[in-house]
Protein backbone atom coordinates (compact mmCIF):
# COMPACT_ATOMS: atom_id res chain seq x y z
CA UNK A 1 0.00 0.00 0.00
CA UNK A 2 2.77 2.42 0.88
CA UNK A 3 4.52 1.83 -2.41
CA UNK A 4 1.35 2.58 -4.36
CA UNK A 5 0.95 5.90 -2.49
CA UNK A 6 4.53 6.79 -3.34
CA UNK A 7 3.95 5.83 -6.95
CA UNK A 8 0.75 7.90 -7.04
CA UNK A 9 2.60 10.90 -5.58
CA UNK A 10 5.37 10.49 -8.16
CA UNK A 11 2.84 10.21 -10.99
CA UNK A 12 1.05 13.34 -9.78
CA UNK A 13 4.35 15.23 -9.57
CA UNK A 14 5.24 14.09 -13.11
CA UNK A 15 1.85 15.23 -14.42
CA UNK A 16 2.21 18.66 -12.78
CA UNK A 17 5.76 19.14 -14.08
CA UNK A 18 4.98 18.10 -17.64
CA UNK A 19 1.72 20.10 -17.65
CA UNK A 20 3.57 23.18 -16.44
CA UNK A 21 5.98 22.87 -19.35
CA UNK A 22 3.17 22.19 -21.87
CA UNK A 23 1.05 25.13 -20.70
CA UNK A 24 4.03 27.46 -21.01
CA UNK A 25 5.06 26.12 -24.40
CA UNK A 26 1.65 25.77 -26.07
CA UNK A 27 -0.68 27.99 -24.07
CA UNK A 28 -3.50 27.08 -21.73
CA UNK A 29 -6.33 27.01 -24.26
CA UNK A 30 -4.33 24.99 -26.80
CA UNK A 31 -3.28 22.30 -24.32
CA UNK A 32 -5.83 19.51 -23.92
CA UNK A 33 -5.99 16.66 -21.44
CA UNK A 34 -4.81 14.09 -24.01
CA UNK A 35 -1.69 16.16 -24.68
CA UNK A 36 -1.08 16.56 -20.95
CA UNK A 37 -1.41 12.85 -20.28
CA UNK A 38 0.85 11.89 -23.19
CA UNK A 39 3.47 14.39 -22.02
CA UNK A 40 3.38 12.76 -18.57
CA UNK A 41 3.76 9.29 -20.11
CA UNK A 42 0.19 8.18 -19.38
CA UNK A 43 -2.04 6.65 -22.01
CA UNK A 44 -5.54 7.78 -21.11
CA UNK A 45 -7.48 10.63 -19.56
CA UNK A 46 -8.84 8.20 -16.98
CA UNK A 47 -5.52 8.39 -15.15
CA UNK A 48 -5.92 12.14 -14.92
CA UNK A 49 -9.06 11.96 -12.81
CA UNK A 50 -7.35 9.71 -10.28
CA UNK A 51 -5.13 12.69 -9.42
CA UNK A 52 -7.11 15.87 -10.23
CA UNK A 53 -10.72 17.01 -10.09
CA UNK A 54 -10.39 19.27 -13.13
CA UNK A 55 -8.04 20.83 -15.65
CA UNK A 56 -8.29 24.02 -13.58
CA UNK A 57 -6.88 22.27 -10.51
CA UNK A 58 -3.97 20.96 -12.60
CA UNK A 59 -3.45 24.43 -14.09
CA UNK A 60 -3.20 25.98 -10.61
CA UNK A 61 -0.65 23.41 -9.46
CA UNK A 62 1.22 23.80 -12.75
CA UNK A 63 1.37 27.57 -12.34
CA UNK A 64 2.73 27.14 -8.82
CA UNK A 65 5.33 24.75 -10.17
CA UNK A 66 6.32 27.15 -12.97
CA UNK A 67 6.68 30.13 -10.66
CA UNK A 68 8.66 28.08 -8.14
CA UNK A 69 10.96 26.86 -10.90
CA UNK A 70 11.49 30.42 -12.18
CA UNK A 71 12.04 31.96 -8.75
CA UNK A 72 14.51 29.25 -7.75
CA UNK A 73 16.45 29.70 -10.98
CA UNK A 74 16.60 33.50 -10.65
CA UNK A 75 17.36 33.20 -6.93
CA UNK A 76 20.33 30.95 -7.76
CA UNK A 77 21.54 33.46 -10.33
CA UNK A 78 21.42 36.19 -7.68
CA UNK A 79 23.20 34.08 -5.06
CA UNK A 80 26.03 33.27 -7.44
CA UNK A 81 26.65 36.96 -8.19
CA UNK A 82 28.43 39.50 -6.02
CA UNK A 83 25.97 41.39 -3.80
CA UNK A 84 26.35 44.60 -5.81
CA UNK A 85 25.74 42.72 -9.07
CA UNK A 86 22.70 40.63 -8.11
CA UNK A 87 20.10 42.93 -9.63
CA UNK A 88 22.00 43.07 -12.93
CA UNK A 89 22.45 39.29 -12.87
CA UNK A 90 18.69 38.69 -12.54
CA UNK A 91 17.83 41.20 -15.27
CA UNK A 92 20.47 39.70 -17.59
CA UNK A 93 19.34 36.12 -16.95
CA UNK A 94 15.70 37.01 -17.57
CA UNK A 95 16.44 38.98 -20.73
CA UNK A 96 18.67 36.33 -22.25
CA UNK A 97 18.35 34.37 -25.49
CA UNK A 98 18.40 31.17 -23.40
CA UNK A 99 15.27 32.25 -21.49
CA UNK A 100 13.64 33.36 -24.74
CA UNK A 101 14.35 30.07 -26.49
CA UNK A 102 13.28 27.73 -23.65
CA UNK A 103 9.61 28.69 -23.51
CA UNK A 104 8.60 25.42 -21.82
CA UNK A 105 10.81 26.34 -18.86
CA UNK A 106 10.34 30.10 -19.04
CA UNK A 107 8.75 32.44 -16.55
CA UNK A 108 4.98 31.77 -16.67
CA UNK A 109 4.26 35.50 -16.99
CA UNK A 110 6.30 35.95 -20.16
CA UNK A 111 5.24 32.58 -21.56
CA UNK A 112 1.47 32.90 -20.94
CA UNK A 113 1.03 36.62 -20.19
CA UNK A 114 -2.25 37.53 -21.82
CA UNK A 115 -3.81 34.16 -21.00
CA UNK A 116 -3.02 34.64 -17.31
CA UNK A 117 -4.88 37.93 -17.41
CA UNK A 118 -8.02 36.12 -18.59
CA UNK A 119 -8.03 33.56 -15.79
CA UNK A 120 -10.64 33.76 -13.07
CA UNK A 121 -11.00 32.71 -9.45
CA UNK A 122 -8.29 30.63 -7.81
CA UNK A 123 -6.30 30.31 -11.03
CA UNK A 124 -6.07 34.09 -11.34
CA UNK A 125 -5.01 34.30 -7.69
CA UNK A 126 -2.23 31.76 -8.19
CA UNK A 127 -0.94 33.77 -11.16
CA UNK A 128 -1.14 37.05 -9.20
CA UNK A 129 0.67 35.51 -6.23
CA UNK A 130 3.45 34.25 -8.52
CA UNK A 131 3.81 37.70 -10.06
CA UNK A 132 4.02 39.27 -6.58
CA UNK A 133 6.78 36.84 -5.64
CA UNK A 134 8.72 37.71 -8.80
CA UNK A 135 8.41 41.42 -8.00
CA UNK A 136 9.51 40.76 -4.41
CA UNK A 137 12.60 38.87 -5.61
CA UNK A 138 13.62 41.76 -7.86
CA UNK A 139 12.84 44.31 -5.11
CA UNK A 140 15.17 42.51 -2.68
CA UNK A 141 18.01 42.73 -5.18
CA UNK A 142 17.32 46.42 -5.86
CA UNK A 143 17.26 47.24 -2.16
CA UNK A 144 20.54 45.36 -1.69
CA UNK A 145 22.09 47.20 -4.60
CA UNK A 146 21.07 50.60 -3.24
CA UNK A 147 22.54 49.82 0.22
CA UNK A 148 19.51 50.85 2.23
CA UNK A 149 18.84 54.07 0.32
CA UNK A 150 15.47 52.72 -0.78
CA UNK A 151 12.48 51.97 1.42
CA UNK A 152 10.73 48.62 0.92
CA UNK A 153 7.78 50.44 -0.69
CA UNK A 154 10.06 52.31 -3.10
CA UNK A 155 11.87 49.08 -3.99
CA UNK A 156 8.54 47.29 -4.62
CA UNK A 157 7.27 50.08 -6.89
CA UNK A 158 10.50 50.19 -8.89
CA UNK A 159 10.67 46.41 -9.06
CA UNK A 160 7.11 46.30 -10.41
CA UNK A 161 8.14 48.59 -13.27
CA UNK A 162 11.31 46.56 -13.86
CA UNK A 163 9.37 43.28 -14.00
CA UNK A 164 6.86 44.88 -16.39
CA UNK A 165 9.73 45.92 -18.66
CA UNK A 166 11.41 42.50 -18.43
CA UNK A 167 8.21 40.63 -19.24
CA UNK A 168 7.32 43.02 -22.06
CA UNK A 169 10.81 42.86 -23.53
CA UNK A 170 10.79 39.07 -23.40
CA UNK A 171 7.36 38.82 -25.02
CA UNK A 172 8.35 41.22 -27.81
CA UNK A 173 11.61 39.35 -28.41
CA UNK A 174 9.57 36.18 -29.01
CA UNK A 175 7.37 38.00 -31.53
CA UNK A 176 10.33 39.37 -33.54
CA UNK A 177 10.73 37.31 -36.69
CA UNK A 178 14.52 37.15 -36.81
CA UNK A 179 17.30 36.58 -34.28
CA UNK A 180 19.04 39.90 -34.80
CA UNK A 181 15.89 41.89 -34.09
CA UNK A 182 14.95 39.63 -31.19
CA UNK A 183 18.39 39.92 -29.61
CA UNK A 184 18.36 43.70 -30.04
CA UNK A 185 15.03 43.90 -28.16
CA UNK A 186 16.50 41.90 -25.29
CA UNK A 187 19.67 44.01 -25.20
CA UNK A 188 17.84 47.34 -25.44
CA UNK A 189 15.40 46.39 -22.68
CA UNK A 190 18.24 45.19 -20.45
CA UNK A 191 20.25 48.38 -21.05
CA UNK A 192 17.26 50.61 -20.36
CA UNK A 193 16.43 48.83 -17.10
CA UNK A 194 20.01 48.94 -15.84
CA UNK A 195 20.45 52.59 -16.85
CA UNK A 196 17.23 53.73 -15.18
CA UNK A 197 17.30 51.64 -12.01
Amino acid sequence: MRKSREEAAETRRRIVESASHRFRENGIAETGLNDLMQAAGLETQGGFYKHFDSKQQLLEESLNYGFTETLERLGSVAEEAETKDRFEAIVSAYLSPKHRNCVAEACPVSAMGTELGRLEGDSRQVAADGLKELVALVARQMKGQMKGKMTPDQARKRATAVVAAMVGGMMLSRIANNNQWSNSILAATRDLILRCS
